[in-house]
């Protein structure tokens, strides 16, 4: 794994995950906050975990497949950890080796409290309703606070990917935080889910304490929710053929 740092001399407390993932709801919230606030970047973050393939962007320039770590500029600062892929290999051993170098590169600056924003799998479920937030975090004290902005809690199930490991692995080393998913389907990670996006958007942004012009995701995601609904609604019934005329009697 190989980092290139850019900026050294930024700190905050939190960090932000939105990551690939079910759904798209972390990677689509974490695309919408840097577009909307002033952030910096602060380093490159490139591994062997990920996609064997380059991306080729605008004007046919390639580069390699890459996270991202920026820096947020609000009243209570914070990093965003986002990117092309979370590592996509068979072995776990590749997943808690990328997940100790994040914590490492995080720690670094200032980080003691992570925040990872992901999906939940809801399948028919999230298509015929909208979405809500499930929490779950390093500590019971945690959660309340979420729980206490609306978000539900699952007892039992698993979180996998970097969106568990980062907050599993950090308890380990004395950070804090929870992890928000969206409810949402799996067959929508290929679009992208702009209505679960919008929930953990809006639920982190409590927590934090910034605000955030959230119009035009509110915008996508009522868009959004009109087209499920068109899939899912039954198709007009077609007019019935005449009776046929008997000219026997």
């Amino acid at each position: 794994m190989r980092v290139v740092v850019h900026e050294r001399s930024l700190s905050a407390k939190y960090l932000l995950t939105g990551l690939p993932g079910i759904g798209r709801v972390g990677h689509v919230a974490a695309a919408y906050l840097l577009n909307k606030m002033e952030n910096t970047l602060v380093a490159d973050i490139y591994s062997e975990y990920f996609p064997q393939q380059v991306v080729i962007e605008k004007g046919g320039v390639l580069r390699l497949v890459r996270n991202q770590l920026y820096y947020v500029k609000a009243e209570e600062p914070f990093f965003v950890l986002t990117g092309d892929s979370q590592p996509v290999g068979t072995s776990p051993a590749e997943f808690y080796s990328y997940t100790q170098r994040i914590l490492e590169l995080v720690k670094g600056f200032g980080v003691e409290e992570l925040y990872t924003l992901a999906g939940i799998d809801r399948g028919v479920r999230r298509l015929a309703s909208r979405p809500g937030v499930v929490v779950a975090g390093t500590d019971e004290e945690i959660v309340r606070r979420f729980r206490e902005l609306g978000a539900k809690v699952d007892d039992g199930g698993a979180i996998t990917g970097a969106a568990g490991l980062l907050l599993g692995m950090g308890a380990l080393d004395g950070f804090r935080g929870a992890c928000l998913m969206g409810e949402t389907s799996a067959q929508l990670t290929v679009h992208g889910d702009p209505g679960a996006a919008l929930a953990v958007t809006e639920m982190v942004s409590k927590h934090l304490g910034f605000s955030i012009d959230l119009s035009e995701l509110e915008k996508a995601a009522e868009g959004f929710e009109g087209l499920l609904k068109k899939m899912l609604s039954p198709p007009k019934e077609e007019p019935k053929p005449p009776e046929p005329t008997d000219y026997i009697r």
